[in-house]
């Protein structure tokens, strides 16, 4: 599968499993991929959503998601001064790590936006990208879902799982 490096970056990221094909494979009714899964929800009670997030999965538009250790990454979430600031970084196995560097906001209890621009191995200028979505945050495990707009692509739906270790 050929995927353009600005939309493969925030986890963002999707074709038919082999599973489906295999569990499908004699049928003649035509297939219809699986959209990624959508999350909502917002904070567990006295939660936070500050922290390193390490790649769970992720997914772009349609499943199956990408894990570890095809793909591996994180999402870091920092406060400092007034300003809640975002970086996430993908590595696909055997290339280059893209990031995607901003701030966000969450103006209602489960909504998130980040605002920021994309580095791409091989692209001489950051590209400004914008994901609106929705999280869901329990205990350590913060999900994601939204709608990544990379300037000069068309939008994708994207979820993304990330798991936070303990203090």
């Amino acid at each position: 599968m050929t995927r353009h490096a600005p939309a493969r970056t925030a986890w963002l990221f999707g074709a038919l499993g082999v599973a489906i094909a295999l569990a499908c494979k004699g049928s003649t009714a035509p297939h219809q991929p699986t959209p990624c899964p959508s999350y909502s929800g917002g904070l567990s009670q006295g939660d936070s959503l500050y922290g390193l997030y390490r790649l769970v999965s992720y997914c772009l538009d349609t499943l199956p998601a990408f894990t570890p250790p095809a793909e591996s990454g994180h999402v870091t979430l920092t406060h400092a001064g007034s300003v809640d600031s975002f970086v996430a970084v993908l590595v696909p196995q055997g290339q280059a790590p893209e990031s995607i560097l901003g701030t966000y906001t969450h103006p209602i209890p489960d909504s998130i936006h980040v605002t920021g621009v994309v580095r791409v191995p091989g692209v001489p200028f950051p590209v400004p990208v914008e994901l609106p979505g929705r999280f869901l945050l329990r205990h350590d495990s913060l999900s994601v879902t939204g709608r990544l707009v990379v300037t000069g692509t068309s939008p994708h739906f994207v979820s993304f799982i990330g798991s936070r270790s303990s203090p």
